[in-house]
């Protein structure tokens, strides 16, 4: 009998209290034609082939051959995109896991900002880990859009800094995001402007495709930055929450910096979460699509250097 895995996990038991969640009211601002020819270079094509090839392997538990496999994968894409990539490793347990890190240094004089786009490869059963674990939602979807946004931005330049995450070890206790604040330098830590993390944005569990952003106190302005990208570019549904929990973002906020998690509506009510049954087949691309829309907008903004429309 398999050894029931420890998870990091936001479905079943780990409930949000409703009255800690926003409904905050839909802004619509004018459509800037710069940043509107930018979001039409987002591709559904390119998105379900990243999400395809990372969901692909039977698991990608953070030690196991084939979590190392899909980050080779990930690290290739991006260097041929002309990041430079870092591979970091990390300490799971008695094991080892690892980190991917791929900068693309603007245009600016220095010191320049900094914009991070983060999301974790890893993937588990909570049954154990010899079981199957396809972590196709959980995060496939959110590793896939750290690499078509990836491909996006690098189709122009910018006068701002931008480091895409890959994390390992998220599942066992976000020892991939932890070990890399507790290794940030104070400078770059004060031009970090955006951190967006994205986990788990690919399931359609509300009759209207919808999103839940979530940070804390550092984290308001950049909250409201996505709110109103949300109501101008996209048909989202918003809910906001000040609770951060169980995902990539919080040891970012934990440091005091502006960190904010992009995650399905309703994604409590996604019980295929660290089981077999998180497959491809319940991810629809086209909710995904519209999360990443409402986060380039906002993160064209930043590595502009350009304040946020009110």
């Amino acid at each position: 009998m398999s050894e029931h895995e420890t998870t990091c996990r936001r479905s079943g038991a780990a409930r949000i209290d409703p009255s800690l969640l926003g409904q905050p009211p839909r802004v619509e601002g004018a459509r800037d034609p710069e940043l509107a020819t930018l979001v039409a270079t987002l591709s559904p094509a390119h998105y379900e082939r990243y999400l395809t090839t990372i969901a692909a392997p039977t698991t990608r538990h953070s030690l196991s051959p084939e979590f190392a496999a899909v980050m080779t994968f990930a690290a290739t894409e991006l260097d041929r995109l002309g990041y430079s990539v870092i591979r970091r490793p990390i300490a799971v347990g008695a094991g080892r896991s690892e980190n991917l890190l791929a900068h693309r240094t603007g245009t600016g004089a220095a010191p320049r900002g900094l914009v991070a786009v983060t999301a974790h490869l890893d993937s588990v059963n909570q049954e154990g880990r010899s079981l199957p674990a396809p972590g196709a939602d959980d995060n496939a979807s959110g590793s896939a859009g750290v690499l078509e946004l990836g491909r996006v931005l690098a189709g122009r330049t910018w006068s701002n800094d931008v480091v895409l995450i890959l994390f390992g070890g998220e599942e066992q206790g976000l020892l991939g995001s932890i070990d890399h604040v507790g290794g940030l330098d104070t400078e770059t830590r004060a031009r970090l402007s955006a951190i967006i993390n994205m986990d788990m944005i690919g399931r359609k569990n509300t009759t209207q495709p919808g999103v839940m952003i979530e940070g804390g106190t550092a984290s308001k302005a950049l909250m409201s930055e996505l709110v109103a990208a949300a109501g101008t570019w996209t048909a989202l549904q918003v809910t906001t929450s000040l609770n951060p929990f169980a995902s990539d973002h919080v040891p970012f906020i934990d440091a005091g910096l502006p960190a904010v998690l992009t995650i399905e509506a309703d994604d409590r009510a996604n019980t295929d979460v660290h089981t077999a049954g998180d497959v491809l087949d319940t991810v629809d691309p086209s909710v995904a699509l519209e999360i990443l829309t409402m986060n380039l907008a906002v993160l064209a903004r930043h590595l502009e250097g350009r304040p946020p429309t009110p």
